[in-house]
C-alpha cells in the first residue's frame, strides 16, 4: 500500500501590502488585481548612505567606505508586481 504524500498548507496571501515581508511573498496587485508573488529589489537608502558616511568618519577612507553599497542588508526593498511591474511597497531600513 502507497503512503499519501503529507499534506501540504496553503499558501499564504497577504492582502494588505504594508504587511509585506522582507521576501517574495504572495499578494494581489492593486494595479491590475493578479494574484502572484511580488519581485524584490533593493535600492540606496537612508541606512546605506549613513553606514557609508559612518565609515567614512571612522577612517576607511580608501574605498572602504563604499562596501555599504554593495551589500544588500543596508538597502531599502522594494515589492513590486512581476506582470504589469508596478510598485507595490517599499520597506525602508530606517
Amino acid at each position: 500500500m502507497v503512503a499519501p504524500p503529507p499534506p501540504m498548507p496553503a499558501p499564504q496571501v497577504i492582502l494588505d501590502p504594508k504587511n509585506l515581508p522582507a521576501h517574495p511573498s504572495q499578494t494581489q496587485c492593486p494595479s491590475c488585481h493578479q494574484f502572484i508573488t511580488t519581485e524584490i529589489i533593493t535600492k540606496v537608502g537612508t541606512v546605506t548612505w549613513l553606514a557609508c558616511i559612518m565609515s567614512a568618519m571612522l577612517g576607511c577612507v580608501a574605498g572602504c567606505c563604499f562596501i555599504p553599497f554593495c551589500i544588500s542588508n543596508f538597502k531599502d526593498i522594494i515589492h513590486q508586481c512581476p506582470k504589469c511591474r508596478t510598485k507595490i511597497h517599499t520597506i525602508p531600513k530606517l
